[in-house]
């Protein structure tokens, strides 16, 4: 069968060296590529000894897997791999095949459709072969031992590789291609990597048998398919990332993320190789144009020949889309048995009349076909359309039918075809909108579909609408559905909807108007989308159904009406109950504290630090129990935890009941058993979507009203929409109670509700030795970590939380003393933190396997059994076995990276680990000696066997029938839910006794007594795995997470550090942290400056409209940092409130340069201020934080060196004094007096 024209997308691993064949230069930090599952048994020793070396060079045992993922597509050589069938081993049915080699020709891929080869295990049908009505056999598929998605038989593979290939045209289909990761972004995106024509279409062949005439037989499925693309040619292209990549070493600006093209359309962009649509092929053609301009600007390089080729392949393009290609999903909608078939059949018929022109309408087709013309197409597949259907089609109004046909102008899938079919589907599938006014304003199949699981981009809706002229000219579209021009008020209110819907996913709950115009104009669509502040301005009114337009009188902000309910829900319950009479509840607070938290101090300087500790959590209990609304904010060993317990356990607390939720599995252990997680308490009230992720305000819903107190913990992880569901969940509540640090990362999501709710209540001053308590609002600051609370301690705070206190708050580099300098002293080692490192990630891999064994006390750095036991396992002669028991000390300790690819990242650090410890249970599960399996195969592309640690990485319920718990005796008491981030073992089956496929039990810390079953088939589909190795895991999978011990692995550069990561990375660890840091660790100072806080970058207005500045093309919120007139980071609003003056005065300053003594001792004085015209210097402090010891301690010695240097204060300068000392201070309410800093000025400094 010849289906109708289609492009190809190709999946290809990461190669450093533009897949030319060759070995990589460098395989030990290439770890983009091993996120493909043939790429999981990478050999990186090997191919370290042999990088460079072309594949033809080696024996095909030796060559690497990544061969077998089409890493060779640009090699001028043909190469030869051995294949063999994958159940040659394991089933008799397929003993007989014998090695088989396959060519792979130069410049070629070889296609493997895999969606394509699946069947129904059981019923052995092919949704494929039904759709399109092939000639395949489900009878003539082999019966085996087990249940196999995969199609077997020869004829039918044949039938379906065919049919497959049959989409393919010489010169004018295009192949596309991706990757799943590169080392650009460590994001989870399709990465388009180039484009060309497919050139030639090979022959599939048969495995080679050891027999003659076999009863069964099967294809090799790969196929070889020939490209245009040459690596001086111009018949396409490959993106110059490698390039950019390469200068990115050397200039740190470079964002390589916003640099790279995504895949348009996740689903053609899958399983491996896949059909590519018209409409998908042009809007990867526009990502590609775009890469290439903005990789061009950065690298000052012109690419004009490539962006002519895309500019022609789109224009042969939309002459293939035709004016309607859903005309099939609307059939199909239309309830016409296989309605894309006779779409199929239809466009071919059409090219038959019309060969490339644009000329015949299909809806014209249709309707003689549908009033009883039955000779236009074949039998076979008129029949689908029977005559019942003829007389409906005969009573449908004019008006429905106009409908039917504007649908099908947008390339729809069958699912989006029957949301939208008629008003009812609509209604079904809670869209707020009709027929009429879908026509009035076609955009709206974006804006109403956008929350749904089948949601129509705003790309396919903007072809549709406003199409080529050449299509527009043939097919117009009459008004009320026509787009006047590109600005049509429609089209640019559903744009800005996709801007500010894409902002909130990054953070931003608004934006201002003029990036919003910036925005619009860099939309990557056709025609563009350019607009002035005027044109906004007039066409503002249609807006108000999806945005409101928040007037400034600098710039407007817009802002999803949506985002602006969630806004509104979050503020009107925090400042009611803010506003609202306290709970009348009083104790002797701190005797209640005392008899919770006994002490057991030997050291005077230990007394003072608990009684201040006493002290605060007296405050803070107190302000807990009495207020509607609180927040309880400190660091990891201030005792949060501990402090809601206490209040838990009051009785007027406890029995009133208590609501415990966090957003994370890990985080809701630490709140007790009977917590839950955000998800599985809002899926239960209507207001989580589980398939789309997706939080919202639901008033219709059911609400919760059976406890009066509701405690959420590490709430910095809540985006907006979480807290004003909860908030919209809740009713008849006492008391609401928000636990966290500030100082973390930001939810992934919109807002930072934690943080603007605690900035919103935190008073500006406290008085010098009081608790951080006010109205709502209790701080806890003294930390007690794990030496101190065993007694032995000296009073000293522990060095590593000295480290993470200084990317807590700019304000530490005044108090403390600089940690850096106290880190440098390599004569000094600590207890709780330990220094290394590295500069190559093979000395990386050294470096950690000597830590490991001496924190997991291992005999050697390959003891497996030591390093088995360290995970919880259980030792019995010269094995070990991994009960249930074994989770309980599966978080021992635990490898921190910021990022998954490259060498130091965690897919290769999880990698090296298990290759390096578990390479012997690795063999057992693979059966190379295919003895009696004891235990199950190695399952993911990350090879997951018995014992290995593993995380889960996306939240699921555990409710299907297929759904099963080990022992089945505690389904009744499971959770049955499974949390992102819950860290777990394989804990089993490992037996002699077991029939059938074996499972992977896998037993979680926060859950323990049962674990989860999965199965083979949990692992075999294109997403993402649920489950991947855990010995490594990135940081912001840490959080809310703690380890006794972390390893924590800190690269240079690394464009993902921040502030708030590595704030977060250093808090992780209970009792030491290891940190191995590339290159110097001064480097890493820069991290504590706002200018590096992801915080700061965060555009939201839940308290108060935010002030933005923009610094080297990044936008800060001023509410959050400190930032001068200048553009300077500064650390507090006085020392910019200084700086500005100083500026408009147009004195020049230099902010925080270093001065030295003749000894090469150095200070930063706040301000330099050199007068060339008389000679002076003036070195201004400003003296903010004086209530606090450490920094009044540190100003004596400061002021004592100004002395010994003989630069003089300001109050006995005299007339001959050229350098001299300038002192301000806060007033006693926090503020500074301008007036006298004006007076400094006028008077001194420009006298």
């Amino acid at each position: 069968m010849k289906l109708p024209i289609r492009h190809l997308s190709v999946r290809v691993p990461w190669h450093d060296s533009l897949w030319d064949g060759t070995v990589c230069n460098n395989p030990r930090d290439n770890a983009s590529c091993m996120f493909l599952p043939r790429i999981k048994e990478k050999n990186v020793e090997f191919e370290e000894k042999c990088k460079g070396k072309h594949f033809s060079e080696l024996s095909y045992k030796d060559l690497p897997p990544c061969v077998a993922e089409k890493a060779t597509f640009m090699s001028k050589e043909e190469i030869t791999r051995v294949v063999n069938h994958p159940y040659k081993e394991s089933v008799d049915l397929y003993a007989h095949y014998k090695d088989t080699p396959l060519k792979i020709p130069p410049y070629s891929f070889s296609v493997v459709p895999f969606l394509w080869m699946m069947k129904d295990p059981k019923k052995h049908e092919s949704e494929k072969a039904k759709e399109l009505e092939l000639y395949y056999e489900p009878s003539l598929e082999p019966k085996l031992d087990f249940f196999s998605i995969w199609v077997q038989n020869d004829h039918n593979q044949k039938v379906l590789l065919d049919a497959f290939a049959s989409s393919l045209e010489v010169e004018k289909s295009l192949v596309f291609i991706y990757a799943k990761h590169t080392p650009l972004s460590d994001l989870a995106d399709r990465v388009l990597i180039g484009v060309g024509r497919v050139t030639g279409i090979g022959e599939i062949k048969k495995y080679n048998s050891a027999i003659k005439n076999p009863s069964h037989e099967s294809y090799i499925w790969e196929r070889p398919v020939y490209h245009s693309i040459r690596e001086k040619g111009y018949d396409g292209f490959i993106l110059p990332y490698h390039e950019i990549l390469e200068r990115s070493k050397t200039d740190e600006t470079i964002d390589l993320a916003s640099l790279i093209a995504i895949a348009p359309n996740r689903e053609q962009f899958s399983y491996g190789s896949e059909h590519v649509t018209h409409d998908t092929a042009i809007d990867a053609l526009l990502e590609l144009r775009q890469s290439l301009e903005k990789i061009g600007h950065v690298l000052d390089k012109n690419y004009e020949a490539y962006l002519k080729w895309i500019d022609d392949r789109i224009s042969e393009l939309w002459s293939m889309r035709g004016a309607f290609p859903g005309i099939g999903a609307v059939l199909s909608a239309m309830k016409i048995n296989q309605g894309n078939l006779v779409a199929f059949e239809l466009e071919k018929k059409i090219f038959e009349m019309d060969g490339d022109q644009l000329k015949t309408d299909p809806w014209d087709v249709l309707d003689q076909i549908f009033t009883g013309n039955d000779r236009i197409l074949p039998s076979n597949v008129t029949k689908n359309i029977g005559s019942t259907f003829k007389r409906i089609w005969e009573q449908i109004p004019d008006a429905r039918k106009k409908y039917l046909n504007l649908m099908s102008r947008m390339e729809l899938n069958n699912e989006q075809a029957i949301m939208f079919y008629d008003d009812r589907s609509m209604k079904k599938n809670r869209l707020d909108c009709s027929e009429n006014d879908l026509i009035q304003n076609p955009y709206l199949f974006y804006e109403k579909s956008r929350y749904t699981p089948h949601a129509i981009e705003f790309t396919t809706v903007d072809k549709a609408f406003l199409p080529s002229k050449k299509i527009e000219d043939v097919f117009p579209i009459e008004k009320p559905s026509h787009i006047e021009d590109s600005i049509d008020p429609r089209r640019v209110r559903a744009l800005l909807v996709d801007i500010l819907e894409g902002n909130a996913d990054i953070g931003n709950t608004l934006l201002p108007e003029s990036k919003i115009i910036t925005l619009l104009d860099e939309k990557n669509i056709e025609p563009k989308c350019s607009v002035t502040r005027d044109i906004m301005s007039i066409i503002a009114s249609s807006f108000e159904d999806e945005i409101v337009v928040i007037e400034s009188d600098e710039d407007n902000y817009y802002k999803l009406k949506r985002l602006t309910d969630v806004r509104d829900t979050i503020h009107k319950f925090v400042s009611r109950r803010i506003k609202g009479k306290c709970i009348d509840i009083e104790k002797d607070w701190e005797a209640i504290i005392k008899q919770k938290i006994k002490g057991d101090r030997t050291t005077t300087v230990l007394l003072e630090k608990e009684n201040k500790a006493l002290n605060e959590k007296s405050a803070a209990l107190r302000e807990l129990a009495r207020s509607r609304f609180s927040v309880l904010v400190g660091p990891a060993g201030t005792g949060k935890t501990k402090l809601l317990d206490i209040l838990c356990d009051l009785p007027e607390v406890k029995n009133k009941g208590i609501l415990k939720l966090a957003p994370t599995g890990k985080a809701r252990v630490k709140l007790g058993s009977d917590a839950q997680t955000v998800a599985q308490f809002l899926y239960k009230h209507d207001r989580y979507d589980v398939e789309t992720g997706r939080y919202y305000l639901n008033p219709d819903a059911c609400q919760y009203g059976e406890c009066k107190t509701v405690i959420i913990d590490e709430a910095s992880m809540l985006t907006e929409e979480q807290l004003s569901a909860i908030i919209d969940t809740i009713v008849g509540v006492e008391r609401f109670i928000l636990v966290g640090d500030t100082r973390q990362l930001p939810p992934i999501g919109s807002g930072r509700p934690f943080v603007d709710i605690v900035e919103h209540l935190k008073p500006k001053h406290f008085d010098s030795g009081k608790p951080r308590v006010a109205k709502g609002f209790a701080e806890l600051e003294v930390i007690f970590r794990q030496n101190e609370l065993e007694g032995h301690a000296d009073g000293d705070e522990r060095i590593d939380v000295r480290l993470a206190s200084w990317f807590s708050s700019s304000s530490i580099r005044k108090e403390d003393e600089d940690i850096f300098d106290i880190l440098a002293d390599k004569q000094k080692h600590w207890k709780h933190l330990k220094l290394r490192s590295w500069y190559q990630v093979g000395e990386l891999h050294q470096i950690l396997l000597e830590e490991l064994k001496e924190e997991l006390h291992l005999e050697s750095q390959d003891d497996h059994i030591g390093f088995d036991l360290s995970l919880g396992a259980i030792k019995d002669g010269n094995f070990t076995y991994f009960n249930i028991g074994a989770a309980e000390k599966i978080e021992n300790w635990q490898i921190l990276s910021p990022q998954r690819g490259y060498g130091y990242g965690t897919k290769e650090i999880n990698r090296f680990i298990q290759k390096t410890f578990k390479q012997g249970v690795i063999d057992k599960a693979l059966n190379l000696e295919r003895k009696k399996r004891l235990t199950a195969k190695p399952m993911g592309i990350d090879n997951i066997v018995y014992g290995d640690k593993v995380i889960n990485v996306r939240n699921k319920r555990w409710d299907k029938p297929w759904n099963r718990l080990y022992p089945e005796s505690k389904s009744n008491v499971s959770l049955r839910y499974i949390a992102n981030g819950e860290i777990g073992v394989h804990t089993g089956p490992f037996t002699k006794k077991w029939k059938g496929e074996f499972p992977a039990q896998i037993t979680f810390s926060s859950q323990p007594g049962y674990s989860y079953i999965f199965k083979s088939r949990d692992f075999e589909n294109e997403n993402e795995s649920q489950l991947e190795l855990a010995y490594s895991i990135t940081v912001h999978k840490s959080q809310g997470s703690g380890f006794k011990t972390v390893i924590l692995i800190l690269p240079n550069p690394c464009p993902l550090l921040s502030r708030e990561l590595l704030y977060t990375a250093f808090t992780r660890q209970e009792n030491k942290v290891i940190i191995l840091f590339q290159g110097d660790l001064k480097d890493y100072k820069k991290y504590t400056s706002d200018r590096f806080s992801e915080t700061a970058k965060r555009i939201t207005d839940l308290f108060e409209m935010p002030d933005l500045k923009e610094i080297d093309n990044v936008i800060y919120d001023t509410n959050h940092v400190q930032i001068s007139a200048k553009g300077e980071f500064m650390i507090s609003k006085s020392e910019v409130i200084i700086a500005d003056h100083l500026f408009y005065n147009k004195v020049n300053y230099a902010y925080e340069q270093i001065l030295r003594d003749e000894n090469g001792r150095e200070i930063k004085p706040d301000f330099t201020i050199e007068d060339p015209d008389t000679g002076r210097v003036f070195y201004w402090e400003h003296l903010g934080l004086l209530t606090k010891e450490n920094y009044r301690n540190k100003w004596k010695l400061k002021e004592s060196w100004y002395r010994d240097n003989g630069i003089v204060p300001l109050d006995e300068a005299k007339d001959e004094d050229d350098k001299i000392l300038i002192t301000t201070k806060d007033k006693p309410d926090g503020g500074i007096d301008s007036k006298e800093i004006k007076d400094i000025i006028v008077n001194y400094i420009l006298a």
